[in-house]
């Protein structure tokens, strides 16, 4: 296809990039994206007749296809602040994708519509094309905790609009207008479940669990009644769904609405399915739904799908100074009062931060000064004001960063102290070390008893051994296990009761 472009065209610059389409693809995808970029730029500013340029897309699109194939499997385990040469290679990623969306649109826009009639070519077809450029793009802008890229949610109303226009929901649902549809939901669906609280390995996942559940989403562009329960997008700006029970649309405006309810319950249904014994192929999900970890996060995304949350607390700006320990071995010997962990070791793992708002609920903090590693939304830190105060135990709700010199935290304040403790789970550590955790205190206005804080993985159902040091004496108590009270992917808190019975 290259060779029969290239004769029909005689700008330097297309002739290049389509020299380079027609040559073998690099080994490695991951090095064709600074010259797929370049390229791309290239032929957007060429002036090419719609139909030819599309032509050219779609020569570019394999290619970012097998970029995003190698580079997702490297983002997966990503944390906070991603290594610069990583962050590089998304960035661009995150660019071709919109670009290539943005191409899509273009020729949807300018295209003769009678011309658009071969199988692919279609007004619904580049619709779906630029739809899931775009849901592609974001993504990989979540994967890497960067904000949604500028432009995204206006091109998806764009998107939305150019099809609904030419195509009133009554229509028949052809695969193209189908595809595009799924592709709108998927995007859609993903936002309202508050992606930045997600790790990258969950966000994959509910991408891929979007695909083929995201048609039970519901979309209008007439204002539902009652709203509570609905998002909401405005065409003229460039802003992410807004659940309607935080803040009301604008009176006059574009407005898109969407319901995520019915997606809601229709996670809860698989879920009990999936607890039950059924295998996730039978119920038309990803196989690794049936893993603890992703259910979880199954299950958080749909409680948020079947009723947005909406804000219990007034946020107050602040400029405060605060210390952070990120690292939860390091913060368990901080509280068990080691040598190492008082000194030198702790200067490594303990970092300034601003806090930019709070609220009775948490922070939302600003990194100042110190090394930091391996933040990651859903990991438990320490906080406190000053030195010598004692830790605050918080919970990552949210992790952004642009660039890897900024980076911004959202905190839930899950204990105003905690103690090092060590846990022994009878038959199952025999031969092991204990399990350290976090013994966090009764918090009775949440009606949470005593709990422990552990790594995921740790909880149990059943008895086991409390181990408490203090003033030189070490106390051993029989303990059962409750209730599992909040769990990520990288935490777990459950509440327990001592046992004091003589045995």
């Amino acid at each position: 296809m290259a060779e029969s472009i290239r004769s029909s065209t005689s700008s330097p610059e297309l002739q290049s990039a389509l020299a380079w389409l027609g040559a073998p693809p690099a080994e490695d995808p991951l090095r064709d994206l600074v010259p797929l970029r370049n390229h791309l730029a290239e032929g957007a500013d060429a002036g090419l007749p719609p139909l030819r340029w599309l032509k050219v897309l779609e020569l570019f699109q394999a290619r970012a296809n097998a970029i995003d194939d190698a580079l997702r499997p490297l983002l997966l385990d990503a944390t906070l602040p991603l290594p610069r040469h990583l962050r590089t290679v998304a960035q661009g990623l995150v660019w071709v994708h919109g670009a290539l969306a943005e191409g899509y649109l273009r020729v949807a826009r300018e295209a003769d519509p009678t011309k658009l009639t071969l199988p692919r070519r279609t007004l619904p077809a580049l619709c779906a094309e630029a739809l899931a450029g775009l849901s592609r793009q974001y993504e990989v802008a979540l994967l890497v905790s960067a904000p949604a890229p500028a432009n995204l949610w206006s091109h998806v109303q764009a998107a939305f609009h150019l099809l609904n226009g030419a195509f009133p929901p009554h229509a028949i649902l052809t695969p193209d207008i189908a595809a595009a549809d799924r592709a709108l939901k998927s995007v859609l669906a993903l936002a309202a479940a508050q992606p930045e609280t997600f790790a990258a390995r969950e966000i994959d996942f509910l991408a891929d669990y979007l695909r083929g559940a995201a048609l039970a989403v519901e979309v209008r562009t007439a204002a539902p009644e009652p709203m509570a329960d609905w998002h909401w997008l405005e065409e003229s700006r460039d802003l992410p769904p807004v659940a309607a029970g935080r803040r009301l649309p604008p009176p006059d405006g574009h407005v898109l609405y969407f319901s995520c309810t019915a997606l809601g319950n229709r996670v809860r249904e698989q879920i009990g399915r999936l607890i039950s014994g059924e295998r996730p192929e039978t119920l038309g999900i990803p196989p690794m739904a049936a893993a603890g970890d992703y259910r979880n996060a199954l299950a958080r995304a749909g409680a948020r799908w079947s009723s947005p949350q909406k804000r219990q607390f007034h946020r107050r700006r602040q400029n405060q100074r605060v210390q952070v320990c990120a690292h939860l071995g390091t913060l368990w010997r901080q509280l068990h009062g080691d040598a190492g962990a008082a000194s030198g070791e702790a200067g490594m793992q303990i970092t300034n931060w601003m806090v930019l708002n709070e609220s009775p609920g948490g922070y939302a903090m600003m990194h100042v000064s110190g090394s930091i590693a391996g933040l990651v939304a859903g990991a438990a830190l320490g906080l406190r004001m000053v030195s010598g105060q004692p830790w605050s135990i918080c919970l990552v709700r949210w992790a952004r960063s642009d660039n890897p010199e900024h980076v911004e935290l959202g905190l839930e304040l899950i204990a105003p102290s905690a103690e090092a403790v060590r846990i022994v789970w009878p038959g199952r550590d025999a031969g092991a070390a204990p399990t350290t955790a976090l013994l966090l205190p009764p918090l009775p206005r949440i009606d949470r008893g005593e709990a422990l804080l552990a790594a995921r993985g740790h909880y149990s159902a059943g008895r086991f051994t409390l181990i408490s040091e203090g003033g030189g004496k070490l106390q051993l108590t029989e303990c059962m296990s409750q209730n599992l009270a909040l769990q990520t992917a990288c935490v777990e808190v459950f509440e327990f009761e001592r046992d004091f019975s003589p045995r």
